[in-house]
């Protein structure tokens, strides 16, 4: 995205399509330097041609308040199922021993940094 200059947008939506446009995109983000919202929709024609409007300030809420009915999924939303759901990226393993009517069990776990756990081997 770019305003006073170029930066990351903070969350990215894909929207619905619609008649005229196929993979749609509204990218919306904070300008870092003069703090101003900045929206950006980038809509792909049938017929190949790119459709890319941007906008900052009340007209970038605007276009955001237009586009909320139209929202799918976001990216924000993607990732946070992605780190819940099991284990990611880096793993490490847990050893626990239970006692259950006077055995022992010993259980296996991998763990991630971001707080999931896996119940993997149950001895």
């Amino acid at each position: 995205m770019r305003h006073c200059c170029k930066f990351k947008a903070d969350d990215i939506y894909y929207l619905s399509e619609n008649d005229l446009y196929s993979s749609r995109k509204l990218s919306v983000g904070f300008c870092p330097i003069c703090g101003k919202p900045v929206a950006e929709l980038i809509e792909y024609r049938f017929d190949g041609v790119i459709n890319r409007i941007s906008l900052s300030g009340i007209e970038a809420n605007n276009l955001m308040l237009q586009c909320k009915d139209e929202i799918i999924y976001s990216m924000k939303e993607c990732n946070y199922l992605r780190f819940k759901s099991k284990p990611y990226g880096w793993k490490y393993g847990v050893n626990k021993v239970v006692k259950i009517n006077g055995k022992e069990k010993l259980k296996q776990y991998a763990c991630d940094f971001y707080g999931n756990k896996e119940l993997i081997k149950s001895i």
